[in-house]
């Protein structure tokens, strides 16, 4: 196919445009370098009337040369139908990452509703992309619309937390949003919230709460009892314990051993117990006085 130059000022935009936003530095960047080089790669334009071009592919390149004073821009000439407009603009965005996440959703779900398209996985093929890349993104258009989460939390959050209750998605991905949770926080807390117990759950989820991710997912993975789940989170909340003095009351009560939990327990009320996952016995803790030291007694 033969490369035309056409006037820069006889080309229209893409209506169907899936990038809203043009970053106004790179920019001006590459208009820098289409001053000392030209333009080497050609956009890509139909026809839209007998006096202007549509562009197909190459909007930046197209405003880059605009910028930079450009009177004429090297294209490819194709006769394209509208259907295939918004697939290749949507095509040509993917591939280069120059969508941002939200951008992508809204293109990806534009194209659904059209019609054309009969399953996700035909648009899929026509984008070259998996198909549960495409669910993902139809997923988080729904779930950033119905709960107003904000454009910056990404594609792979929202997708992250599929499979976990409307409401815990939702307390998830607000955590991400204010910046309580890094997304290995999201990782740990949905991988825990699937099989925590209620009262587990409840302080993952709950607003600064001592009970991190990271020491919620040690607490199931080592504790499956939930009364000694309950005893490790009330004395991480009360004395503040972080994840490597938490890691070390959790192993030392799966172990059973009467001095090294006394030290790392501290102050229980009279009353609690546990059950040794591993020996398989089951323990009371006993607060002595004076000496304000603990004890353990077989059951």
């Amino acid at each position: 196919m033969e490369v035309l130059m056409i006037p820069v000022s006889s080309v229209i935009p893409n209506p169907f445009q899936p990038r809203t936003r043009f970053e106004d530095e790179s920019l001006y960047d590459l208009a820098e370098s289409f001053r000392r080089r030209g333009v080497l790669e050609p956009i890509i334009v139909r026809e839209h009337d007998a006096n202007s071009f549509q562009i197909v592919a190459g909007e930046r390149r197209w405003r880059a040369a605009r910028i930079a004073g450009l009177k004429e821009i090297p294209a490819l000439v194709r006769d394209v139908p509208e259907e295939e407009v918004i697939i290749e603009s949507l095509v040509e965005n993917i591939h280069r990452k120059d969508l941002a996440d939200v951008e992508e959703e809204n293109a990806i779900h534009d194209l659904l509703t059209r019609g054309k398209f009969g399953a996700r996985s035909e648009i899929a093929a026509a984008l070259g992309l998996k198909e549960k890349e495409v669910s993902d993104n139809l997923d988080a258009w729904e779930f950033r619309r119905g709960h107003k989460i904000d454009e910056s939390v990404p594609t792979y959050i929202i997708a992250r937390t599929i499979g976990l209750e409307e409401k815990e998605r939702e307390d998830v991905v607000r955590k991400y949003e204010t910046n309580e949770f890094r997304a290995i926080d999201v990782y740990s807390a949905v991988k825990t919230l699937r099989k925590a117990s209620d009262t587990l759950k409840k302080e993952i989820l709950k607003p600064k709460s001592s009970i991190t991710p990271q020491i919620a997912e040690l607490i199931v993975e080592k504790l499956p009892d939930n009364t000694d789940q309950e005893i490790v989170i009330t004395e991480v909340k009360r004395r503040r314990l972080d994840e490597d003095e938490a890691r070390n009351l959790v192993e030392n009560m799966c172990r059973g051993e009467q001095s090294e939990v006394s030290d790392v327990v501290g102050e229980i009320d009279t009353g609690f117990m546990f059950k040794c996952p591993l020996c398989k016995r089951a323990y009371r803790i006993f607060h002595n006085e004076p000496k304000s030291t603990h004890s353990l007694k077989e059951l």
